[in-house]
């Protein structure tokens, strides 16, 4: 059994992993996986940096990857300083996040 398989949560066979990831995503957004079409980004959905962050730890954890994510000073606010967490390119909407986990899951399954 792959890796990603195993777990808390058994995943049935064959639920791909974009299914996954969808499922990871619509859990930790609280919202139904219906509204998580390949188009949608996640800051559209109401994700904010921590959500993303959440998002990616159990994304890595689920499929023992490493995502990327660059976290940047975007300016202040009232003085104060935001840190914002962006995503690439690459991991802008839902289905980008699915092809790269899925593109991440296959390189470590090919080795």
């Amino acid at each position: 059994m792959p890796t990603w398989l195993s777990g808390a949560a058994h995943w049935k066979l064959p639920m791909e992993v974009a299914d996954v990831v969808k499922a990871i995503i619509a859990k930790e957004l609280k919202i139904p996986v219906e509204q998580l079409s390949d188009d949608r980004k996640l800051a559209d959905l109401g994700a904010e940096s921590l959500d993303v962050i959440e998002n990616v730890f159990q994304l890595e954890e689920r499929f023992n990857i490493d995502i990327s994510v660059k976290t940047t000073v975007t300016g202040t606010n009232a003085g104060m300083q935001q840190d914002r967490v962006e995503l690439s390119s690459s991991l802008g909407a839902v289905g980008d996040i699915c092809r790269v986990v899925k593109a991440l899951v296959d390189a470590k399954t090919s080795q």
